[in-house]
C-alpha cells in the first residue's frame, strides 16, 4: 500500500507520465509547498538518522559471528540493495 505522504509525488509522475503540463505544474506546486517535516527525502534522511544513530560497528563485528545461517545471507542481500538505494540518493544529489 502507497504511504499517504507519497501522494503528491506519484501526482507528478503519472502527470508527467501523461504528459499534461497544466497538472504537472499544479502537482509540481503542491510538493514545492509541502514543509520539510511532510517531504519524502525528509522520511528518508529521518530513517537513516534513526538507523544509524548508535551505530557501533564493534557491536557488529560481536553480533555477525552468532548470526546464523540463512539469516546472515538474507541481511547481506538487504545490505546490498539498500547501499544501492544509498548510492542512487547520493547520486541524485550529485546531479542537482
Amino acid at each position: 500500500m502507497l504511504p499517504e505522504g507519497n501522494r503528491p509525488y506519484l501526482d507528478c509522475l503519472i502527470k508527467a507520465y501523461r504528459n499534461n503540463a497544466v497538472g504537472l505544474d499544479a502537482a509540481l506546486q503542491v510538493v514545492r509547498d509541502l514543509p520539510m517535516e511532510k517531504r519524502y527525502i525528509w522520511r528518508v534522511f529521518s530513517a537513516l538518522k534513526w538507523a544509524f544513530a548508535d551505530f557501533e560497528d564493534e557491536y557488529v563485528a560481536l553480533d555477525l559471528p552468532h548470526i546464523p545461517e540463512p539469516a546472515r545471507s538474507e541481511m547481506t542481500k538487504e545490505l546490498e540493495q539498500r547501499l544501492q538505494q544509498l548510492r542512487m540518493l547520493l547520486q541524485a544529489f550529485h546531479t542537482e
